[in-house]
């Protein structure tokens, strides 16, 4: 999980050859720690950026927290009604149930560092609403052998808000 990206002149274009693989060693490259911002996140007035998802893990290595994701679309009334059309979940003569659909247009992974700090809270789990969640807690729900009542957690969509690549906040999106 690079905390930078490679930004490397291609002799043709003169535009970045990768942002993502480390380059040739022919290539003049320098890191840049500024992003474009995935279509799936929103930088909020702080500066924090907001992006929701699918985890696909939560694990500490070395006593650094690390959270893997999925970013994915969610999307209400009319927009998602179209955008199931167009992915074949409903016919056009059809209406969507609950009103929204979430879309996943790059099934890329991006991972990021998670803060001592994180504050995590679900809305399904435990038995309340805005229920606090421990690191612990979250990331069992990602185990082999997930608490009783919680094997649903790894298939919801989660909102995560990042301070640059660290994870300050994470959120369970509810989905009647």
């Amino acid at each position: 999980m690079p905390s930078w990206r490679w930004v490397c002149s291609s002799s043709a274009t003169g535009r970045p050859s990768s942002a993502t693989e480390p380059p040739s060693t022919t290539e003049p490259c320098t890191t840049d720690t500024t992003e474009a911002l995935s279509s799936a996140e929103t930088r909020l007035p702080d500066g924090t950026i907001k992006g929701m998802g699918f985890i696909d893990a939560a694990r500490e290595e070395g006593g650094v927290r690390r959270l893997a994701i999925d970013y994915a679309e969610l999307l209400i009334g009319e927009e998602a009604g179209q955008a199931a059309i167009e992915a074949g979940v409903i016919d056009p003569d059809e209406d969507l149930p609950n009103d929204y659909f979430v879309r996943n247009v790059n099934p890329r992974l991006r991972e990021f560092t998670v803060s001592g700090s994180v504050t995590i809270t679900s809305h399904t789990w435990g038995g309340a609403w805005d229920q606090p969640v421990t690191w612990g807690e979250f990331q069992s729900f990602w185990s082999d052998s997930p608490p009783q009542r919680a094997g649903h957690m790894r298939i919801v969509p989660w909102w995560i808000i990042r301070d640059g690549t660290v994870v300050i906040d994470i959120e369970e999106q509810y989905l009647p």
